[in-house]
């Protein structure tokens, strides 16, 4: 789980965090503040009521001592009202000069005993007669305090000293004892009536803190509201969600979080809409490219049939422009392809669709037209071409091209794809009946390519059943180490000495429902290939192209499964290659059983990734360990900085994921090179070796043809 989600789902938020630390802080000091207090307080007032208990016993000396002297106790009937203006003094006790109790008075209400002076007790008042500080305290039965003091009599040893003295420090006197008076004193009241002046004040003090803790809640929430206020709009960042509204504040610090957050999205969406127009546009021509042409088809489609009406696709393929290219360079041939574009805007109207649709391939779709129209546009087009020749430099190329045109009846009948099929097979009509001319899609040009697919159908029902299909590998190359240990299986079919390749005969195989025996056919031949040539080389890996047919009745894992037993080899042996349209296109049926796939050790790849915005998508449900970039972004890579781009981009987003890329049509050195710098992780291509028929080291750099090792027969 992300750290965000985890704090969201704590609860956690900075105006209770920032309460907790203050209510935390404020407590510890109140505590402190309340024990110093304490502490003061108690400090003043014992040292306060030992001041009140000197007194007191000076004044209970005072008062005792006519009853050393006159032997009686008249004059000690005011004791009582003493003792009941200081309700402190619990008893008071005179004891005589040998100790013994002579006197006492104490509180009605108090019934508690109290022991006596003890002969050391009375020993040490002895001692403290001649002090300034002659009494003594006994603190011992805390907070009853015993405070104590001898009763002595002064008198002056002769008489004649009397007359003779200057002053009364020059008169010998004489100190006797006469008795002991003692003390009883309850300091615990003093402690009892502080503790609870402490316990009223605190009480207030804590009513004042919870207010100033509810008003400073109340405080913090408004001081970082303009945060909370961010939190959303970040929400929606996270969630792909570029169109937001940052709420302005008046704090100069979240300001400028709002500010940065405004310019981070403008950057997103900048960065977004050159992503988009990369993968969407032709960067030479600026035309709609292949991918971006069947969203936009759709919309066409779904417009005028919406409005009641029709339209023409054209697709048009320059005559011999590979001439172009191979002698005069792709640089000639690009300008050729741009000032193409702008004819083809010339020549339609401006909301009618114009597409490349790939290297010399371009569509037009126009709508409110008959066939008719449709042909006399293309001919005005091809006439133009004819008449006006295109210019590089001080060269001039005179460009013809073949048209295939189709409808799109009102109401509706066909896909994007099915349009573009049609177009398609009318063009290579028109390019079979010599090249320059225009051809219409029927249902009878139809029915002559269902006429060769159901040729094609015997032919690959013979080759099923007769093991008449070849397998060749082309070599991957990991750019860790430049060493070749993986492998792309590639199906052809052997003609009369010819090696047919799929082009010529998968679409039969698909329209006759022969697509998932020809899978069946090529995993089980390469996995046995596999397993011979592993025992010479253990590290070997094949690639096997897996179509969406495969994935339809449920039962490719179980069948991938039991042929890696058959030949004794572990799944991680094999990499599974899907392509893109068929992973997105089938992800219900695929997924399941890539992950049962994956759970046994095989590992899977995106082949033609790039193929259309929506990738990036679709890549994060996808459970594939490798990404083969598409050939058409690789191919041009050393001169087209648009492909660069998006090549880098793909190649970030994959390390990201933790996904391992393979660059397809890798042709040359400094392709090599570049795409070593990208960081792609494995190269395929002519540059790093042709297919052959079976894998074995990379062939010299004079030819880079796969080896070959004959197959062994089991015994």
């Amino acid at each position: 789980m992300k750290a965000a989600d985890q704090s969201a789902e704590s609860g956690r938020t900075l105006v209770r965090e920032v309460l907790f630390a203050q209510l935390a802080f404020a407590a510890v000091v109140g505590f402190i503040a309340l024990g110093c207090v304490w502490w003061v307080a108690n400090w003043v007032v014992r040292d306060n009521l030992d001041d009140w208990a000197a007194r007191w016993i000076g004044e209970m000396e005072s008062l005792g001592a006519g009853l050393y002297v006159e032997h009686t106790n008249q004059r000690f009937l005011e004791l009582e009202n003493y003792l009941a203006r200081f309700p402190e003094i619990l008893y008071v006790r005179y004891y005589d000069a040998d100790g013994d109790i002579i006197y006492v008075e104490h509180r009605e209400d108090d019934e508690r005993t109290y022991p006596a002076l003890t002969p050391n007790d009375l020993g040490l008042l002895a001692q403290a007669a001649d002090d300034t500080e002659s009494h003594l305290m006994d603190a011992r039965q805390d907070p009853i305090v015993r405070i104590s003091q001898a009763v002595v009599t002064e008198t002056i040893a002769m008489a004649t000293d009397l007359f003779n003295a200057e002053s009364l420090d020059e008169l010998e006197t004489t100190i006797s004892i006469v008795g002991y008076v003692e003390l009883g004193l309850d300091y615990g009241r003093y402690d009892r009536n502080m503790l609870g002046s402490i316990a009223t004040g605190s009480a207030f003090v804590i009513l004042a803190f919870l207010a100033l803790t509810l008003a400073g809640r109340i405080a913090l929430r408004r001081a970082v509201q303009p945060l909370v206020n961010i939190q959303k709009p970040l929400n929606q960042i996270a969630e792909g969600n570029l169109d937001i509204e940052v709420p302005h504040s008046p704090h100069y610090e979240i300001a400028a979080l709002g500010r940065a957050l405004e310019t981070a999205v403008a950057r997103i969406r900048e960065r977004d809409q050159h992503l988009r127009r990369l993968a969407n546009f032709d960067t030479l021509t600026g035309l709609p490219n292949r991918h971006h042409l069947s969203e936009l088809l759709e919309e066409r489609l779904t417009k005028i049939a919406s409005e009641k009406r029709s339209g023409a696709l054209l697709f048009l393929d320059l005559d011999q422009f590979k001439y172009v290219n191979d002698s005069f360079g792709h640089e000639a041939g690009d300008a050729v392809l741009t000032q193409i574009a702008e004819r083809l805007r010339q020549t339609v109207r401006k909301g009618d669709l114009i597409a490349r649709y790939s290297g010399d391939e371009f569509i037009m779709f126009i709508s409110d037209v008959s066939a008719e129209r449709a042909d006399g546009i293309a001919r005005k087009l091809m006439q133009d071409l004819r008449e006006y020749p295109l210019a590089w430099g001080d060269l001039s190329f005179n460009v013809s091209c073949s048209v295939g045109i189709t409808m799109a009846p009102y109401p509706r009948v066909y896909t994007p794809e099915e349009l573009i099929s049609q177009a398609d097979l009318a063009c290579r009509q028109a390019k079979s009946r010599g090249r320059n001319r225009t051809a219409l899609f029927t249902e009878d040009a139809e029915l002559d390519s269902i006429r060769n697919d159901l040729g094609w159908h015997q032919r690959l029902e013979q080759a099923l059943k007769h093991d008449e299909f070849v397998l060749h590998y082309q070599p991957i190359m990991s750019l860790a180490d430049d060493g070749t240990t993986h492998f792309e299986v590639l199906v052809r079919l052997e003609e009369d000495g010819e090696l047919r390749y799929p082009e010529a005969f998968l679409s039969a195989a698909v329209r006759f429902g022969l697509m998932q025996e020809v899978d069946h056919w090529v995993i089980a031949k390469a996995l046995s290939e596999l397993s011979d040539v592993r025992q010479q080389q253990p590290d070997i890996r094949f690639s096997i192209n897996v179509t969406g047919s495969s994935f339809a009745d449920g039962t490719l894992a179980t069948f991938i499964a039991e042929q890696l037993a058959l030949n004794d080899l572990p799944a991680s042996a094999i990499v599974l290659e899907i392509t893109e349209q068929v992973a997105i296109g089938s992800i219900s049926d695929a997924v399941p059983q890539i992950l049962k796939l994956i759970e046994l050790g095989c590992e899977f790849a995106v082949d033609d990734f790039g193929t259309g915005y929506s990738s990036l998508s679709y890549l994060k449900r996808l459970p594939v360990q490798y990404i083969k970039i598409d050939g058409a972004f690789i191919q041009r890579l050393t001169v087209n900085r648009a492909d660069q781009t998006i090549v880098r981009a793909i190649a970030d987003i994959a390390r990201i994921m933790g996904k391992r890329t393979i660059a397809e049509f890798v042709g040359d050195a400094e392709t090599l090179q570049l795409i070593r710098e990208m960081g792609i992780d494995f190269a395929q291509g002519y540059h790093v070796g042709k297919p052959g028929p079976v894998p074995g080291h990379i062939a010299s750099s004079e030819d880079r043809v796969v080896r070959i090792r004959p197959r062994r027969k089991r015994g």
